[in-house]
């Protein structure tokens, strides 16, 4: 179900993308939406650009090799290559033991990247996509909270709570799994939650 999940994810992604143009801003700073179309090609099909993604040494070797990309196709080129193929992520290969849910994350977050930085209409996320993120938003947030944030604890609006990392409560963050993904992923100007401290 989840691979069903992710899919349609990075379909609305692509859906997204089509209602932009190339250079239309993101909220992923200093990126356009054909830069965030390269990034999601590269995480899927370009093993040596990877490493540029996360090593700030080797961010060189990526540009470049983004830019092989940026000439090779059009920005409505790559975005219908993008939409053709199945969500699974090539850097990615433990996902499926999660149930397909980091890929999902990906292309949720990068679609609220184009739509909320530029006003684009977009279905309400169902009930079968937030249990999926719900599952998600809290890997995520061990992941890059842990040694940032302690105490930090989130809750669904459904009622569902995590203590996700160590120590006693310090911070709590409420809204819904998908709202809770964008704060999670570093979206927090956007995201419809609340913090308390």
């Amino acid at each position: 179900m989840t691979a069903y999940l992710r899919d349609r994810q990075l379909r609305r992604c692509c859906d997204a993308f089509d209602q932009v143009s190339a250079d239309a801003p993101t909220l992923c700073a200093g990126w356009s939406a054909h830069d965030l179309a390269i990034h999601l090609w590269t995480l899927k099909h370009d093993p040596l650009g990877w490493p540029g993604i996360a090593i700030p040494a080797l961010a060189a070797t990526a540009t470049r090799r983004a830019d092989r990309i940026r000439h090779r196709w059009s920005y409505a080129e790559l975005v219908a290559r993008l939409r053709a193929e199945p969500g699974a992520i090539a850097c990615m290969p433990l996902d499926r033991f999660e149930g397909h849910r980091h890929a999902l994350g990906e292309y949720f977050v990068h679609t609220q990247d184009v739509v909320r930085a530029n006003g684009v209409d977009q279905e309400k996320p169902g009930s079968s996509l937030e249990d999926a993120l719900w599952l998600r938003v809290q890997v995520a947030a061990r992941q890059l909270y842990r040694r940032r944030i302690k105490g930090l604890v989130l809750e669904s609006t459904d009622g569902r709570s995590a203590h996700v990392t160590g120590g006693a409560t310090k911070t709590v963050v409420s809204g819904a799994p998908s709202e809770l993904m964008c704060w999670v992923y570093g979206r927090q100007g956007v995201a419809a939650v609340t913090v308390r401290r």
